[in-house]
């Protein structure tokens, strides 16, 4: 009875074993070539990509300093343009999260409000515990105050209030929500919520705002 290893030895130096052993080699050079290629097709993707993410900031940064408008908002569409372009890209080596922020401002520096509140939604959704979750709400409740909706402004300042209260954002959300309660003539609860923004934010610029509306508030009492 023949070893099992000799078996084997005997099968690979058949003719139908040679030619097994063949194409084996042959599908592994395959597998391995197209394993390669792939790793530099993605790295080469990933670096153009942060080319064009390191290209949009530039037009982004440059607008905040530009005072010429026209210059301005051609500054933040390209930037825009290269940023959503970032977005839809599957592959990219950088933070693309940081990406929607710049986006999102962009939009909103363009006028157009509704695209950033949409992608801020988007935003949250894709990434509910990102570090930029604050400021990103921040932003969608501050943008929907600008448009006298307070009710939705007001559900976004909450969460901040809730969630984030040891973030740097959390006096303006704050002082933000008590402005929309103020707007829709919620009064007892703005009182509050400046009294609360004085008590738990004391050295903030925003506790000094809160402030003046007391006493604003206190002289209309006594009138």
């Amino acid at each position: 009875m023949r070893k099992p290893a000799e078996s084997k030895t005997s099968y690979f130096l058949s003719k139908k074993g040679k030619k097994v052993l063949k194409i084996s080699l042959i599908l592994s050079v395959v597998v391995l070539g197209a394993g390669f290629f792939l790793y530099a097709y993605l790295s080469y993707a990933g670096k153009l990509t942060y080319e064009k993410y390191l290209e949009g900031k530039d037009f982004y940064l440059k607008a905040q300093a530009e005072e010429d408008k026209q210059q301005k908002k051609s500054d933040l569409k390209k930037a825009a343009e290269l940023f959503e372009e970032i977005i839809s890209r599957r592959f990219f080596s950088g933070n693309k999260q940081e990406v929607f922020v710049y986006l999102a401002d962009c939009f909103y520096r363009l006028g157009e409000s509704d695209k950033s509140i949409n992608l801020i939604k988007d935003f949250l959704k894709r990434y509910p515990k990102s570090y930029f979750s604050p400021w990103m709400r921040l932003k969608i409740a501050s943008i929907y105050e600008e448009k006298g909706n307070y009710e939705e402004a007001i559900k976004y300042y909450q969460i901040i209030r809730e969630r984030y209260a040891q973030t740097s954002v959390a006096p303006e959300a704050v002082l933000g929500e008590a402005r929309c309660c103020e707007a829709l003539g919620r009064k007892e609860a703005a009182l509050k919520l400046y009294q609360n923004l004085i008590s738990r934010y004391p050295l903030s610029s925003q506790a000094k705002i809160a402030e003046a509306k007391l006493q604003n508030f206190a002289r209309t009492n006594e009138g």
